[in-house]
């Protein structure tokens, strides 16, 4: 499996990198995992990609996907949702990211970027 990700949409993943300490995540957000944000009910599950530093718990994300600005953890059973190809583009009619599979065309219009920081006690 392998995430291709265009130069427009490297630029602005990396605009929210801070450090060498942060993890890419691709999520499958769909209520599991305690960095989801949606409810367990939820219908509306979409891809998003969190920033973490490495202190933050990732027990969820047990899988590692490649790509072009290195790995992306992801929850292994979110794999039956993706494409062996996959790619990362930005729309240039809303400038937001996209995320498109080679056989399934668009996975998720619209990708969040957020930042995931450890919560001090």
């Amino acid at each position: 499996m392998y995430l291709t990700v265009t130069q427009e949409a490297r630029k602005k993943i990396m605009s929210y990198l801070e450090g060498s300490k942060d993890e890419l995540l691709l999520d499958f957000d769909d209520g599991v995992g305690s960095l989801s944000r949606v409810g367990v009910c939820s219908l509306d599950s979409v891809f998003r990609i969190l920033i973490i530093s490495k202190d933050v718990p990732v027990h969820d994300y047990d899988k590692k996907i490649d790509s072009d600005i290195g790995p992306f953890r992801i929850k292994g059973y979110s794999e039956m949702y993706m494409d062996e190809e996959m790619k990362l583009d930005i729309n240039e009619t809303n400038q937001m990211l996209r995320l498109t599979g080679a056989n399934s065309g668009e996975l998720t219009a619209a990708v969040r970027i957020e930042r995931i920081e450890k919560e001090k006690a």
